[in-house]
């Protein structure tokens, strides 16, 4: 009997800035995260994955990430590979949930909100067991935003 190949999907973030509204009038300007984000999108494809996501400044939503990160995991299982990259700024809050040495969870800085590193593990944790999650996280002062292992 021949065996089912493995199902992959990729989501990939880029923003080459964020909603002052929502920064306290900051912009964050950069460069290049778009085409990061492109360039990862594009490694995906050449690979074979079956969807891949592209989510550039103004849609890189707290709402459009959750959104694709649900929805891919909703849909992989067992063995299937979700590929995730984050290019942008990154920073740091307070610790929300005490679990921090540092008294600091690392963040993403998403056009319209800050995704903390509890968030995005939650998120992370949505995912059938088996299923291989790479991220990449090109972002500054987000070193551990997908958990720093024990």
């Amino acid at each position: 009997m021949a065996t089912k190949a493995a199902r992959a999907i990729s989501l990939h973030i880029g923003l080459n800035a964020v909603d002052p509204k929502h920064y306290g009038g900051w912009s964050g300007p950069l460069a290049a995260c778009e085409a990061d984000a492109n360039d990862m999108a594009a490694i995906a494809k050449a690979r074979g994955f079956a969807q891949t996501t592209l989510l550039l400044t103004q849609a890189g939503t707290r709402k459009a990430v959750q959104d694709g990160l649900r929805k891919a995991a909703k849909a992989l299982k067992a063995g299937d590979l979700f590929f995730l990259s984050y290019s942008g700024h990154g920073g740091q809050v307070a610790d929300a949930s005490g679990d921090e040495v540092d008294k600091q969870d690392e963040t993403w800085c998403l056009y319209d909100a800050q995704l903390i590193d509890d968030e995005l593990y939650f998120e992370l944790g949505r995912f059938a067991a088996g299923v291989r999650i790479l991220v990449l996280s090109d972002s500054c002062h987000s070193g551990t935003v997908t958990r720093a292992r024990p």
